[in-house]
């Protein structure tokens, strides 16, 4: 395998699939090691996951989760309360169908967030590969924001209920 070897789900130059994921791996075991790159983190998982789908898209919900998280995440930055209230009405009421895969999932990858010379500079990168890959799941964007309208709703009527003797 060779560094110019493209990954098959995304197309970065990092070593076919295995090398992409090492990245990926990478990434994630740094995410931690400051709070910028730690409010970002949720955002590259997410990211990733839209452009390899096949590993972690495999059902309608894990889909549901990293679309609408997504959404959240280019859309709603800061709206934590929101991103959180994903996975809630996921584990609730939610009944999906899966939307068929999408053959381009953006034009940058991983490849293009790696080695920032800073952590703000590697937020940014993060948010401008975020935005291409919610660009190209155009045709999906309605899709996750319906999802996410329903995250919401689902979210605001468990906190009422759970007020309530």
């Amino acid at each position: 395998m060779t560094w110019a070897e493209p990954c098959p789900s995304c197309g970065a130059h990092l070593a076919g699939r295995a090398g992409c994921q090492a990245v990926f791996d990478g990434l994630s075991a740094t995410a931690w090691t400051s709070v910028r790159r730690a409010a970002v983190h949720n955002l590259v998982v997410d990211t990733y996951a839209m452009q390899h789908p096949d590993d972690y898209c495999r059902s309608p919900k894990s889909y549901a989760a990293h679309l609408a998280g997504l959404c959240c995440g280019v859309e709603h930055p800061d709206d934590r309360s929101l991103y959180w209230a994903i996975p809630r009405w996921l584990d609730g009421p939610a009944a999906l169908e899966k939307p068929a895969l999408l053959a381009r999932r953006g034009e940058l990858t991983i490849a293009d967030v790696v080695d920032p010379p800073n952590d703000d500079a590697y937020v940014a990168r993060v948010r401008r590969w975020a935005r291409d890959v919610w660009t190209a799941h155009t045709v999906q964007q309605p899709l996750a924001r319906r999802w996410l309208n329903a995250a919401s709703r689902y979210a605001r009527r468990a906190t009422i209920t759970r007020g309530r003797p």
